[in-house]
């Protein structure tokens, strides 16, 4: 028999308790595979019917909760644990941090695992964040990391940024397992900014590929959306070479290259001549691509910004283009330097 790649070698740290608030795939993965380093992990939701749902088990998951685990959806138990995990959709976010301020004492260490930008206030989620606890350190977990391997314990990478060196050592401590391996990072905003322009792009990669286009496009639309990503990134006051890191190039390649990612379905579902309503039904989860594109956008022509293929993605899914000739639109441009 093979021997499991993750009995050579174990991190682990016991700690009391840690609270994951939204017990969606991602959210629940944490909890799972962080079950061994807590004596008790609290997986929260607001909503009592997916907690009821969830039972023993998510749906996209291969591993049941472990016995630590406690599910509910009582806002409150985040007084119990020292860290406080947040792995809810962007729209949520804000709700989320109104809902605990009132549970808090000043000592906890709050994360948010949460990738795009706050759509009701226009705003980066560290914005909001720092607008409705002011006395907190931020801190961002991102990284190209599907819920349903981290679960299976396939190795994998992921960052931890945050501007305050105590909080990025506690949270890559607490996060990074025998299996999933952490690294830190000081930029908060380009961090921000891959995790949320990488699933517009990966739209665009799941319309050409449901068009019947091959690698060739696969590789121009990552290599040209990266670009996308990192020129907004550096007008917002990132560094660009975070863009070449995990939360850049690394969840760009894999959100654009498998249908594990719900963007990338929800774009083939577009080349499908698929309503945009439809094909968000489809895919039956949250769609972050779609939640920030027009914000992104808007941004980008705030900062004059270019930004042509997250254009063709929402002319798209506004219904004003055909996924052809969206394609077509960005084929004839006027030829350009790559730099």
């Amino acid at each position: 028999m093979a021997k499991s790649w993750s009995s050579d070698y174990k991190i682990v740290i016991m700690q009391k308790s840690l609270t994951i608030i939204g017990a969606g795939a991602w959210g629940s993965a944490l909890a799972i595979i962080l079950s061994d380093k807590f004596d008790e992990i609290f997986l929260i939701d607001r909503d009592k019917d997916i907690i009821k749902k969830l039972g023993k088990q998510h749906t996209v998951l291969s591993r049941p909760f472990t016995n630590n685990i406690t599910l509910n959806h009582d806002i409150s138990s985040v007084a119990k644990s020292e860290g406080i995990l947040i792995a809810t959709p962007s729209y949520a976010f804000g709700d989320i941090l109104e809902n605990i301020k009132p549970h808090l004492n000043g000592h906890h260490h709050i994360a948010w695992a949460t990738k795009g930008f706050d759509p009701h206030n226009e705003c980066f989620l560290h914005e909001t964040f720092n607008k409705i606890l002011p006395t907190y350190k931020t801190c961002i977990i991102s990284g190209p990391t599907f819920a349903t391997e981290i679960v299976e314990k396939k190795p994998a990478a992921i960052v931890v940024a945050s501007k305050d060196k105590k909080t990025r050592d506690y949270w890559a401590s607490t996060i990074q397992t025998n299996t999933l391996r952490a690294y830190t990072n000081t930029d908060i905003i380009g961090v921000q900014v891959g995790g949320s322009v990488k699933n517009i792009i990966a739209i665009a990669a799941g319309i050409a590929n449901g068009l019947g286009f091959g690698a060739n496009t696969q590789a121009a639309l990552i290599t040209r959306g990266l670009a996308e990503m990192t020129r907004l990134g550096v007008s917002l006051g990132a560094e660009k070479l975070t863009f070449q890191g995990l939360s850049g190039m690394g969840d760009l390649v894999l959100t654009c290259s498998d249908d594990l990612s719900r963007n990338r379905r929800f774009g083939k579902e577009l080349a499908n001549n698929t309503s945009t309503d439809k094909a968000l039904s489809n895919i039956g989860a949250t769609v972050e691509g779609f939640n920030v594109l027009r914000l992104v956008i808007k941004i980008s022509k705030k900062h004059q910004i270019e930004m042509p293929i997250c254009e063709q993605v929402l002319a798209v899914v506004e219904g004003r283009k055909t996924p052809t000739d969206a394609v077509r639109e960005l084929l004839l441009r006027k030829p350009n330097q790559e730099y």
